[in-house]
């Protein structure tokens, strides 16, 4: 299944990015305050002190322990991922090598998914480490506000221990065009990574030639193909793992046991 892009929602996006790129916080604030929360303002778009705080207070012992387990998994894995600047001489007058250097800013945008209801920690988790392991020295996270003005207390806490050096409550086209252009309060940064919405990959596409970008994703997909041995409860999972990431994501069962796709369905 392809991703189609409807002209008119490039050219929405097209104007999107423009605005902000002209009118900077101001636009981003207007654009938010129509779709997000009508409570954001310049002062409030940057996630305080006292928010970070506050939702340490939120989470419980289980959500932690379970946070360090995989913020250490991501950090050791990466860890060996990472490549190495390397020089040798061939021969004499020669110096062949490769300099390997981290870029200066990146921007992290994590989707609002459903309002905060859903918080996808894994995309702090995994958009923040490796940018952090890999030596880059400033780490902006993007995420979209609740309509109450706030961020998941969860989303926090992973940012927090993810090593973020800001988190901006700002979401959709004008967060990924913010960090592309930068504004007067959401830094440029040199490299956007992170899943979102048409709009979100519309934007990264559309920029993609002023920052670099991870890809041009699609929206999620997942396929399973089970007989009556299969747990309905671990497929019920793996399809919503998958389905609560976008309107636009695909979830399919195929099996030859009508007796499990009733029981899925249930799950």
């Amino acid at each position: 299944r392809g991703l189609a892009f409807h002209k008119k929602d490039m050219a929405a996006v097209s104007c999107i990015c423009e605005n902000v790129r002209k009118r900077g916080d101001q636009a981003v604030i207007a654009y938010t305050k129509r779709f997000d929360s009508a409570r954001m303002s310049v002062k409030s778009m940057r996630v305080s002190k006292t928010e970070f705080a506050d939702a340490a207070k939120k989470v419980d012992r289980s959500f932690i322990r379970a946070l360090n387990r995989a913020a250490s998994n991501i950090k050791r894995f990466h860890e060996q991922q990472q490549r190495k600047s390397w020089m040798q001489t061939d021969r004499p007058g020669t110096l062949l090598g490769q300099l390997i250097n981290p870029v200066n800013a990146a921007g992290v945008y994590v989707p609002g998914a459903r309002g905060g209801k859903t918080p996808l920690v894994s995309s702090v988790l995994m958009g923040v480490i490796p940018a952090r392991v890999a030596g880059v020295r400033q780490i902006a996270m993007v995420t979209p506000p609740t309509r109450g003005g706030g961020v998941s207390p969860h989303l926090l806490v992973a940012a927090k221990k993810a090593g973020a050096d800001a988190v901006y409550k700002v979401g959709s086209a004008w967060a990924i065009a913010a960090l592309a252009y930068g504004t007067e309060t959401i830094p440029k940064v040199d490299v956007i990574v992170g899943p979102g919405n048409i709009y979100v990959t519309l934007a990264k596409k559309i920029l993609a030639g002023t920052v670099g970008i991870d890809m041009v994703a699609g929206p999620s997909e997942i396929l399973v193909i089970a007989d009556d041995s299969a747990k309905p409860e671990f497929i019920a999972a793996d399809l919503l793992s998958q389905a609560e990431h976008d309107v636009l994501s695909s979830a399919i069962l195929i099996t030859d046991s009508d007796k499990l796709a009733k029981t899925v369905a249930k799950e």
